[in-house]
């Protein structure tokens, strides 16, 4: 009887370990699978080693892969914080002439950014010296530059370090840390970090959390082949975009809206819907689309993201009719803002409803320009400015895609001067005089559009006076002006007409003999207006240049400062870029007749031709300093004859 009993007993415990043994088998079910779903951040970097000790940390960048807990044993709960996934990257040791040459390469790089860097955190310095918070975008070049400084200094220090370390004693490896990302008690998202606890030979690497504990609401799988029976759609709907991510990359996962039980959709909250082509697969709620969805047509993405009431609501992600991804934010059904990126660089900003940049935004493009400012229909349109390593800086009115220059607003702050001749005292047959004590600006001509602000009655505040043209000519008025304008306390220069038909020594002789060069003037000006025909009679560009060096040289032996160059923005772009040197050691003074500012660094333009004066009769050149009153006074302090 005994042994009929222990028979019945084996039988019986035998029948349960199969049970059991096919329990544990058996495929799990879509909703528990929702509970073992996690996602795995991995974050991989690049590290400087020298002696032991890390000196720098180059490179540092993330990765999302889906992920599921298991047990570590298929008959018994042993999860102990097993996770296994795909995990990226695997990390490496690099060590003698191969570790010096990545060392060489890495400096040689970051030098080549860092002068990038430089470049433009001059220029951006440059336009801030000669602006203030009134003008246009200014707060908005200021913070670029504050950018621009910061990356500049990192950059900086991460190349002293480099350059100190010994390229025989360095070592480099790349180490990577875990972090998983999943759904504890009540649906809440936590996150925990994780060791790596062994690489499988099929590609899996098995993590486990730090604290060696399965987080409460976890309900692990019992055999890794269970893991690959995760749809997409329990990812994205758990973790939303993350969860997109963690499903681009190599991955445990099946084709999105797999067929699901009927229960499992209820218990999930997910369903799919359809409408001709248009197919939903997603969160719903009463029948509307709620929490995180796929809409897509043929194949084509539409929209994958956060859903409300049956309207996009939230972050999400689209492809437009051009093919280009954006990552976005929606309200009412409608895409306002977002990232978009595709061959030509990425955008960052506004969007009309079809993903076409509207408003504000910013864009970086392949070619390393950086622009922010104004758009419409995805052109830049408005004000904006551009800025690319070693190009100067584009800060002003965009139209269609182009620069148009700075449009100024003119006010009482600004610097005003005027330049004269003989032409100020004889109009006609009748000649007058200048009341040197009653100067004043009182309109600033009409040949050009201007926007002015306020009333225009503006003092004098620097003054040239022609002397000289070519090797002959002589202004009869200027000793006479040079002097009333400096009795009367004028900040007053002289300037030389250029000749293309006499040697220019010449006429630096000439000009240097018959003017007056006192301490605290102006720098003298060479007044160049060449027509096309004219340099091609001196022998081309080439040779106009030389005579130009040739006069300048002299000039400023004599004076003991350099001279300033007057010339078109025509001439400017034509031209100066053949004279490099010139262009940087010069400053110019530019005449430009029109609604934008020149685009070059100079000292002064002219704005008008046909300006008026009290104390002068008939027109006058009004001229505007290159910045406001703080800017001039050091100019007046560094730049006059000493």
């Amino acid at each position: 009887m005994r042994n009929k009993r222990n028979c019945y007993i084996a039988i019986a415990l035998a029948t349960l370990a199969l049970a059991l043994m096919a329990w544990r088998c058996w495929p799990p079910g879509r909703f528990r699978l929702m509970q073992s779903a996690a996602v795995v951040e991995t974050r991989s970097c690049w590290q400087l080693q020298s002696n032991g000790h890390t000196l720098l940390t180059l490179r540092q960048d993330s990765t999302y892969t889906a992920a599921c807990f298991i047990n570590k044993w298929w008959l018994l709960p042993s999860c102990h914080g097993r996770l296994a996934t795909h995990a990226d990257g695997t990390e490496a040791r690099i060590t003698g002439a191969k570790a010096a040459h990545m060392l060489k390469t890495e400096i040689a790089k970051d030098d080549s950014i860092l002068r990038g860097l430089n470049a433009q955190k001059a220029e951006l310095t440059y336009y801030l010296r000669r602006h203030n918070v009134k003008d246009e975008g200014y707060d908005m070049l200021a913070r670029y530059a504050q950018h621009i400084r910061r990356e500049a200094d990192s950059l900086s220090r991460t190349l002293k370090t480099l350059r100190s370390a010994s390229p025989a004693a360095v070592t480099i490896t790349r180490t990577n840390s875990y972090r998983a990302i999943y759904r504890g008690l009540h649906g809440k998202q936590k996150t925990a970090d994780c060791n790596l606890y062994r690489t499988q030979p099929n590609g899996y690497k098995l993590l486990q959390l730090r604290s060696r504990h399965t987080p409460l609401g976890v309900i692990p799988v019992s055999l890794l082949p269970w893991v690959t029976h995760i749809p997409d759609y329990i990812f994205t709907t758990a973790y939303g975009n993350i969860g997109r991510q963690a499903i681009r990359n190599p991955q445990i996962a099946a084709s999105f809206g797999v067929s699901t039980p009927a229960e499992a959709k209820e218990k999930l909250g997910m369903g799919v819907q359809t409408d001709g082509q248009k197919r939903y697969a997603g969160g719903l709620k009463n029948g509307l689309r709620q929490g995180y969805g796929v809409l897509s047509e043929g194949g084509r993405l539409l929209y994958a993201g956060q859903w409300e009431a049956g309207k996009r609501k939230g972050s999400g992600q689209t492809i437009d009719n051009q093919g280009r991804t954006i990552d976005g934010r929606w309200a009412a059904d409608t895409l306002y803002t977002g990232i978009r990126r595709d061959t030509s660089g990425i955008y960052n900003g506004h969007m009309d409803r079809h993903g076409v940049a509207q408003g504000h935004g910013t864009q970086l493009t392949a070619a390393g320009q950086f622009y922010e400012g104004k758009w419409l229909n995805d052109r830049r349109t408005g004000f904006g400015f551009a800025l690319a390593p070693h190009k100067y800086l584009q800060a002003g009115e965009w139209r269609n895609d182009i620069y148009r220059g700075e449009r100024l607003v003119y006010t009482s702050e600004r610097i005003y001067g005027i330049d004269i001749s003989k032409y100020q005292h004889e109009i006609g047959k009748k000649k007058y005089a200048i009341d040197w004590a009653n100067l004043r600006i009182t309109h600033l001509g009409t040949l050009s559009k201007k926007t002015i602000s306020g009333r225009v009655d503006y003092p004098v505040s620097f003054l040239y006076i022609k002397s000289t043209e070519g090797t002959t000519v002589l202004n009869k008025y200027y000793q006479a002006d040079y002097r009333a304008a400096r009795k009367y306390g004028l900040h007053v220069g002289t300037y030389h007409f250029f000749s293309t038909t006499t040697p220019a020594n010449v006429q630096a002789a000439h000009f240097i003999k018959h003017s007056l060069f006192s301490k605290g003037d102006l720098p003298p000006v060479l007044d160049l207006e060449p027509y096309p025909s004219q340099i091609a009679k001196m022998g081309g560009p080439e040779a106009m240049w030389t005579r130009v060096r040739t006069w300048l040289n002299i000039v400023e032996r004599r004076t003991g400062v350099r001279p300033i160059l007057y010339i078109s923005q025509i001439f400017v772009n034509k031209y100066l870029p053949l004279a490099p040197d010139i262009k940087q050691n010069y400053h110019v003074w530019i005449a430009r007749y029109g609604e934008y500012k020149p685009d070059i660094k100079l000292s002064y333009w002219q704005l008008s031709p046909d300006g008026r004066v009290r104390g002068i009769h008939g027109e006058v050149d009004i001229n505007v300093f290159n910045g406001y009153q703080d800017v001039f006074n050091e100019f007046l302090r560094t730049s006059l004859i000493p």
